[in-house]
């Protein structure tokens, strides 16, 4: 049997419950534990072991818990990255449609320049407008004349339409009583217009 050891230090039994069944010597060659020295321990020992082992069981616990949680975060990470890399790739073929797109922009847009250059010169006589505005302005008293003219002259029209109105039945009477003079005059001999 083993002794018990002040000065805080275990005893052998302490040793051997702590090393868990086994002590090593002085050699480094494993000492068996009698059984009956495992009665020799002291119950705080005994009960300080007891709550150690039920801590450790709380930390497996928690470590279960956390890790399922761990996987279901860890799975879902694994899922975002998957749609990210769909995405990218994706973005890389759009990428690619559109710089197939643009590239033809750059001759069109050439091509738009060297329009633009060609209507700068078209338009460059239209600078000259001036010097024709200046001799047009004095057109526009002698159009203002024409139009009072023209304004005097439409109700003499008007009289004169009407005035035509009344001859028109005159001379449709007129020719009625003309044509049987017309036929007669065909009729007389040397006239040359007859058919």
């Amino acid at each position: 049997m083993s002794r018990i050891l002040t000065n805080g230090r275990r005893t052998t039994a302490g040793r051997v419950a702590h090393a868990g069944g086994l002590a090593a010597s002085g050699r480094g060659k494993p000492v068996s534990m009698n059984p009956f020295d495992a009665l020799l321990v002291p119950p705080a020992l005994v009960k300080r072991a007891l709550d150690d082992l039920h801590d450790i069981a709380e930390l497996a616990r928690r470590y279960t818990d956390a890790e399922e949680d761990i996987r279901s975060r860890v799975e879902q990470i694994e899922d975002d990255i998957t749609q990210m890399r769909a995405g990218v790739t994706r973005l890389h073929g759009e990428i690619a449609g559109t710089r197939a797109a643009v590239e033809p922009l750059s001759g069109q847009i050439d091509h738009m320049e060297r329009q633009l250059d060609g209507l700068a010169e078209e338009m460059a006589p239209i600078q000259n407008l001036e010097p024709i505005r200046r001799g047009v302005e004095p057109l526009e008293h002698s159009m203002v004349s024409v139009r009072e003219s023209v304004d005097e002259l439409e109700p003499m029209i008007a009289d004169l339409d009407r005035k035509m109105q009344v001859i028109d039945p005159k001379l449709d009477e007129m020719q009625d009583s003309i044509e049987p003079i017309g036929d007669l005059a065909e009729k007389i001999p040397g006239n040359r217009r007859r058919r």
